[in-house]
């Protein structure tokens, strides 16, 4: 059985090091970033957007003041089709 000498710590195989970005590969990670950023802003805009599939219950129009009210729909009786 080895003896333990109370080290745990392992050096690394392999080490890696930061160098300092030049102009060119700086531009480009930025030029990446905003084209992702757009690319969120423009899905998050057409999701925010979208036209709702589930029909409102109340129809939004202004009223005299130019305040936006919910009025209900009409109801429309239901004629039974024969088939």
């Amino acid at each position: 059985m080895k003896s333990d000498t109370g080290s745990r710590l392992v050096p690394p195989t392999v080490y890696y090091f930061r160098r300092e970005l030049q102009a060119r590969e700086t531009l480009t990670a930025a030029g990446v970033a905003l084209g992702a950023g757009l690319a969120a802003f423009y899905l998050a805009r057409m999701m925010l957007q979208r036209t709702p599939i589930a029909r409102e219950q109340a129809i939004p129009q202004i009223d005299e003041r130019g305040v936006i009210v919910r009025r209900p729909r009409e109801k429309v009786p239901r004629t039974s089709a024969r088939r």
